[in-house]
């Protein structure tokens, strides 16, 4: 089975802003995409060396601050999707606020990219059961396909748990391609990448994989660069939960995620959904 590989590209500082207090400073443009470079780059030569190819969800603004970033990451043979304009969370949003952002960051991102741009993830996954409409904003605005559905209800900020667990179209002919969970104590418990590849043990990590493909279904691994390279600010004035999970194992991500890379195959998303079989408008 042949696994979606994701890449959520933000700042460390922007990615959390909405959940905890940042100094100004840190979310600067400036200071945001020195560090999303360093890291990047340290991404893409993991990638390299294991000669593994994956979906950048980009952040619009980004692709215009920064658009040798997205170029690069292009040129290396990676698939550009977009993750929003800025760091802000859909929940809250007017679909007014939203139409605009979409435009302005697939415009932005495709031409750094010089590549279409097809698919979305909301930052956080915050598309949930109260802002369905955004579906209908995504294919309208040119996307064909989704990965912002967590299928739980164990998080604060995201999660649907009446939806499928496997690829799905929505009414409007959007695929989704939802993240993989796993039932632990009862519960269906996220296990694809991000603050929870940091805090499991690697074999449960590659476990819950191993069950989707088992299951006949093809699961989608996340992860930031900011957990991958070396560079991230310190947030102040977090609680001890709090700089816990932001912080724990982030400066072993290289490592760990190379020994997942030698255990299991992955792909860019949009080459993953071709293989099962779904439309999505390239060739």
């Amino acid at each position: 089975m042949v696994h979606g590989l994701s890449v959520d590209v933000e700042g460390f500082a922007e990615s959390h802003a909405q959940s905890v207090r940042v100094d100004p400073s840190l979310t600067d443009t400036g200071v945001s995409d020195t560090e999303i470079e360093a890291n990047l780059n340290t991404t893409l030569d993991l990638f390299a060396q294991h000669v593994c190819r994956a979906t950048f969800f980009f952040l619009g603004r980004i692709g215009e601050s920064s658009p040798h970033l997205v170029r690069m990451t292009a040129d290396a043979g990676h698939e550009i999707g977009c993750h929003s304009y800025q760091h802000l969370r859909i929940t809250g949003q007017t679909p007014d606020e939203f139409r605009d952002h979409l435009t302005r960051a697939r415009a932005a991102l495709q031409d750094a990219s010089g590549q279409p741009v097809l698919g979305f993830r909301a930052p956080d996954f915050s598309i949930g059961a109260g802002n369905l409409w955004a579906f209908d904003e995504l294919y309208a605005a040119g996307f064909r396909y989704d990965s912002s559905v967590v299928p739980t209800d164990i998080h604060d900020v995201y999660g649907m748990s009446d939806v499928p667990e496997e690829i799905y179209r929505w009414p409007n002919g959007l695929i989704e391609f939802p993240l993989p969970v796993m039932r632990i104590l009862g519960e269906s418990v996220p296990v694809g990448g991000g603050g929870y590849f940091r805090l499991f043990p690697l074999w449960l990590t590659q476990r819950g994989f191993r069950q989707s493909a088992r299951a006949g279904r093809p699961g989608v691994f996340y992860i930031h660069p900011y957990e991958i390279g070396a560079v991230a600010p310190r947030l102040s004035g977090l609680s001890v939960t709090r700089r816990f999970r932001h912080y724990v194992r982030l400066g072993r991500g290289r490592k760990r995620l190379g020994w997942l890379l030698e255990r299991l195959e992955f792909a860019p998303m949009v080459e993953v959904l071709k293989r099962q079989e779904f439309d999505v408008g390239v060739e």
